[in-house]
């Protein structure tokens, strides 16, 4: 599933786990943990992440 999660770097995808529903752009995956780059303005480094739990992940949908 990991080698998986890295074909997904630099992707848009949506993330839904029991909490909520996110969408963003694969910034990094490993074995634990999926990073998100949600914030709407490409091309500015700064701008906001989520970190997901690959535990609490219920699926992932590319965009």
């Amino acid at each position: 599933m990991n080698g998986e999660l890295q074909a997904l770097i630099g992707k848009q995808v949506q993330v839904a786990s029991a909490l909520d529903t996110t969408t963003g752009v694969v910034v990094s995956a490993d074995g634990s943990a999926l990073t998100l780059r949600t914030s709407e303005l490409s091309g500015y480094e700064m701008g906001s992440y989520a970190i997901f739990q690959l535990r609490l992940i219920a699926y992932i949908r590319v965009l």
